[in-house]
Order: C-alpha cells, then sequence, then structure tokens
C-alpha cells in the first residue's frame, strides 16, 4: 500500500497565519525583496517545513509567540524553542571547524533547553522540522 499524506488538522490559511504570529514575535526579517534567489528558496522550503507541521498538529505557537513542537517518533515530549540568546551562539563556537552538525546540535540544545543529544537520537522527520525552526532564528 502506497504511503499516505499525513492528515491535516490545521487548515492552511491558519497554519500560515501562526507562521506569521511566530516570524512577527520573534522580529524575523523576512522580506523576501532583500533576499537573493538562493535565500529566498531555501526560506520557502524552510517555511514549508515549519507551516507543514503546524498543519499536521505537532507544531503550536504559544502565547509568547515561542514554537513547541511534539515530535511523532522516539521521545515524544514537546519541545519549546526560546529566542536565543548569545550564549546559542556561544554554543556553536565550542565546535571545531566542519563540525556543521554538531554546531547547529548545540545552539538547538541552548535554545530549547534540551541536551544536544536530544536531536542526535530524533528521527529524520522530527529532526527535519526542528532545524527548520532553529535555521529561522539563526538566520
Amino acid at each position: 500500500m502506497p504511503n499516505q499524506a499525513p492528515e491535516l488538522k490545521i487548515a492552511t490559511e491558519v497554519a500560515e497565519a501562526e507562521f506569521d504570529r511566530f516570524a512577527a514575535a520573534m522580529d524575523f526579517d523576512l522580506d523576501a525583496k532583500a533576499m537573493d534567489e538562493d535565500d529566498r528558496k531555501a526560506f520557502a522550503a524552510t517555511k514549508r517545513t515549519v507551516v507543514r507541521s503546524i498543519e499536521q498538529g505537532h507544531l503550536v505557537v504559544d502565547d509568547s509567540g515561542q514554537p513547541v513542537f511534539t515530535p511523532q517518533l522516539d521521545d515524544k515530549s514537546p519541545i519549546t524553542f526560546y529566542e536565543p540568546k548569545g550564549i546559542s551562539l556561544l554554543a556553536m563556537e565550542a565546535r571545531k571547524k566542519g563540525e556543521d552538525v554538531s554546531k547547529m546540535f548545540a545552539s538547538m540544545g541552548n535554545m530549547t533547553k534540551q541536551h544536544p543529544s536530544r536531536f542526535v537520537k530524533m528521527s529524520q522527520r522530527d529532526l527535519r522540522v526542528c532545524m527548520a525552526l532553529a535555521t529561522l532564528f539563526l538566520s
């Protein structure tokens, strides 16, 4: 039997409005006119990942505008992505040059108040959403 598309629990328009509320709360500069073509494509893919997770009901935006993601597999306890502080960037500096994934996990661990090993053990479908959120915060 072929894989079925996941059931959407939230209408696309509502999910996009929630994404916009999150972006506004975190004061993201998402002006596509200021992005080059590669950045526009990367942003569109990142936004789509986040919106899709909201549609499926795995990601919600809390009253403070912070995304709270509930993984589908493995450890299903919710993960809140807090607005990063400078220490989130310093967490990346502790890793060696070229250790980009390690740097990303260290930063995600800092901004979520989770140990980076949580992301190491995470399934790809859940990790993709966490990395998209981290990318938005670090862009």
